[in-house]
């Protein structure tokens, strides 16, 4: 039984177009004279939209439209996350800690400028009681910690995709 191009893309819901890349594709067969092979050609394709060997060409718009409201609702449960304070963007938190770190690291190494007239003549465990009590200082420091450091003023605008 044979049909030709445009009665089998009719029949399958498909663009004459289309017909003709699965013709290249070898799965729609045509005989000698270049009508369509209707029942291989229909074996063929729907063996191939079973197991997805087409590449993935033919896209279900539904599935895609879904699989796009999921990341559009993804983008707003995150913003929201983000407005809200229970998560911060990696941008901010990176510059935050950077900043807290590398205050810490200069009051720690401004230690011994302060310290050492100050522990000249000293033994050997006031030394250590006096340099141990400065450096939880500075570390007590670090867990003074507040959500508002993380606070980014930057709020990612609403796409109309």
């Amino acid at each position: 039984m044979t049909t030709t191009q445009t009665e089998l893309a009719r029949a399958l819901g498909l663009t004459q177009p289309r017909i003709h890349q699965l013709i290249q594709e070898g799965i729609v067969e045509r005989d000698d004279h270049g009508a369509v092979l209707v029942i291989a050609s229909l074996q063929n394709y729907y063996r191939t939209q079973g197991s997805g060997s087409d590449g993935g060409s033919e896209l279900d718009y539904m599935e895609e439209k879904a699989k796009h409201e999921k990341i559009k609702r993804e983008i707003a449960e995150h913003k929201l996350a983000i407005m809200e304070g229970n998560a911060y963007s990696a941008r901010t938190v990176e510059l935050v800690m950077t900043e807290m770190l590398s205050n810490l690291r200069t009051q720690l190494l401004g230690l011994p400028t302060k310290l050492a007239p100050q522990l000249e003549g000293k033994t050997k465990e006031q030394i250590y009681v006096r340099l141990t009590r400065e450096i939880e200082e500075k570390l007590s420091e670090l867990s003074e910690y507040s959500p508002d450091l993380f606070t980014d003023e930057e709020v990612v605008d609403d796409d109309d995709a």
